[in-house]
């Protein structure tokens, strides 16, 4: 599967077959996140595969969105390290927010490319994430992503009318017209 056809074929998956996911596939999309670009390639991100039962059990307590988070044979939470990234965008926001989640998607498309599915959960204690991991001070939970075979069906692309605005309401050219 190309890129645009993994781009148009990603839809988030809410419910995943209970067989594991083999440790070449979560190679494959986590060497994707770690080619991501990022600023001054600093690359400010870490992430953890949780496959343990118990482990998994925990961080579903950390978020509302638990039943994905337990019920998927693997889990992968994504962490921003502050200490790599000095660089502010616009000089009021710090970019390890960013960079982490260009790493996510770069994961993402490549999980639909291998035949999984995944969510990007934002919804997470992130003290309960902390603790669950055993995560130092500077280091910051980004996403907690459930990721596995989708059930039949699950997280397949829609149709057309998908719900997307149309390019003439996102896209302009020389100016800001909204």
């Amino acid at each position: 599967m190309d890129v645009l056809d993994a781009i148009r074929s990603f839809r988030p998956c809410s419910q995943y077959q209970s067989r594991p996911v083999p440790p070449e596939k979560l190679k494959a999309v986590l060497a994707a996140a770690r080619l991501a670009p990022s600023q001054h390639n600093l690359q400010p991100w870490r992430f953890v595969v949780v496959q343990d039962d118990e482990r998994k059990r925990l961080l579903a307590q950390a978020s509302n969105r638990g039943r994905l988070i337990a019920e998927a044979p693997a889990v992968i939470v994504a962490f921003a390290v502050e200490e790599d990234i000095p660089v502010t965008i616009g000089g009021y926001i710090s970019a390890y927010p960013l960079d982490v989640a260009v790493a996510i998607a770069h994961l993402q498309l490549a999980a639909t490319a291998e035949g999984l599915g995944t969510h990007w959960i934002i919804e997470f204690n992130e003290e309960k994430v902390r603790s669950v991991l055993h995560v130092p001070e500077g280091i910051h939970p980004i996403a907690v992503m459930p990721i596995g075979y989708p059930v039949e069906g699950n997280g397949a692309a829609k149709s057309s009318g998908d719900g997307r605005k149309s390019p003439d309401e996102i896209i302009a050219y020389n100016d800001y017209p909204w």
